[in-house]
């Protein structure tokens, strides 16, 4: 939960940098052109001024020499936009030529165009604009970088309402989403507050039974009715601080795998005959004694395999079978378990969204039971989960963080 809201913090504020980002280079793109279409209006208004000049002066010496300032003032232009430019005779012989682009093709030594090259550029830039004739010359002409710029524009306006429209979608969806696991973890722990009182009471309605209830009349090998129900107030009393737990930061400590699924094998086994409808289950626990702890939080972890055991169990109904809970081996910084069973396995058009919340297999499920497991392990965990693809049962792959070399619990 704390990891999912820092995370939701970062990406509203790379959201609005990035919406930033765009308004800034936008103003300042629009500065620059507007600053170009200034000096334009200037290159013209200069022009003017010299022909106007130009046709009222006397000599052809005079005129020549406004005309020169003219030229000068069209290629300082025309250097400034960078404007491709060809000159060839009538014929397509090559004369000149300025401002290429950079990647333009060149002989062997690697700064003269090449002139073939140079042909085809000349026709691929009249395609575009027809050339200028002058004195038995034609010049070939292309756009300047700043119409290239500018053609640039609608497309980048396009991109960035997308990325800003959809970051801010997401950023809706994600403030719903989070809001109702605000009022689900709210109901969590009230839950657990409303379950104190009565769990406080059967305790102590428990602690008379065992003064008042005779002992000496159970059969051998029969198990002790104020012994179960004492263990089953326990497992409620441990549910309840399940509850608490939803939501709020948890304290990550050293937690044996296999201590926690045994306990479930044994809690499990001795209520098999009232948990399910199923044939003989067997719970198989192939964990060494030597593998090693993981960090997370005990309650939280007994509750993820709790919820897959149930599956499995339900799974197997009503012909039975088995389930398997196996330690793999390291797998970096983590531990590799798996849980599996010899049920039908998961039905191909749920596999994809087998953990989120709503979906379930079951007549009368609810689709809770894998969501939750996903968010203990990898939120409040920063582990994985996953459903294995293979033939034969479900099997689930769980992999949690080791303790850290020198703690312990």
């Amino acid at each position: 939960m704390h990891g999912s809201s820092v995370s939701r913090r970062g990406a509203a504020l790379t959201v609005g940098a990035l919406f930033a980002g765009v308004l800034g280079s936008f103003l300042i793109f629009t500065q620059q052109q507007a600053a170009v279409m200034r000096r334009d209006a200037d290159l013209l208004e200069q022009l003017n001024v010299l022909n106007i000049a130009a046709s009222e002066v006397g000599t052809l010496e005079e005129r020549d020499e406004i005309w020169n300032q003219a030229a000068a003032l069209v290629l300082a232009a025309m250097g400034r936009l960078r404007i491709p430019t060809v000159l060839t005779d009538t014929l397509g012989n090559i004369q000149s030529y300025s401002f290429l682009p950079d990647d333009f093709p060149t002989l062997s030594d690697g700064s003269t165009p090449d002139p073939q090259a140079l042909r085809e550029y000349a026709v691929a830039l009249d395609a575009e604009r027809e050339h200028i004739a002058i004195s038995g010359s034609q010049i070939h002409f292309g756009e300047p970088q700043t119409l290239r710029r500018l053609s640039w524009i609608p497309y980048l306006q396009i991109a960035s309402l997308i990325v800003v429209v959809g970051g801010g979608a997401w950023l809706i969806l994600t403030s719903f989403r989070s809001e109702r696991e605000r009022i689900w973890s709210a109901m969590a722990r009230e839950s657990a507050h409303q379950m104190g009182t009565p769990l406080s009471s059967l305790v102590g309605w428990l602690e008379v039974l065992e003064t008042k209830q005779p002992r000496e009349g159970k059969t051998p090998g029969e198990p002790d009715l104020v012994d179960e129900m004492a263990a089953d107030v326990q497992r409620l009393q441990k549910v309840s601080r399940r509850f608490e737990l939803i939501g709020r930061k948890t304290k990550l400590e050293a937690v044996s795998v296999r201590a926690t699924v045994d306990h479930l094998r044994r809690y499990f086994e001795a209520r098999l005959p009232t948990l399910s409808d199923a044939g003989k289950i067997d719970i198989e626990v192939k964990i060494e004694s030597d593998a090693p702890d993981v960090l997370g939080n005990d309650t939280l972890l007994e509750w993820a395999f709790e919820n897959l055991i149930k599956n499995a169990m339900d799974a197997l109904a009503p012909d039975g079978g088995r389930i398997v809970i196996s330690y793999l081996g390291p797998n970096g910084r983590r531990s590799i378990f798996r849980v599996r069973d010899t049920g039908p396995g998961v039905q191909a058009g749920v596999r994809d969204k087998i953990f989120d919340i709503g979906v379930t297999t079951k007549e009368r499920g609810w689709g809770v039971g894998l969501s939750l497991t996903k968010r203990i392990i990898e939120d409040m965990h920063d582990g994985t989960i996953q459903l294995e693809d293979r033939a034969g049962g479900a099997s689930f792959r769980i992999e949690l963080p080791h303790v850290p070399t020198g703690r312990r619990a």
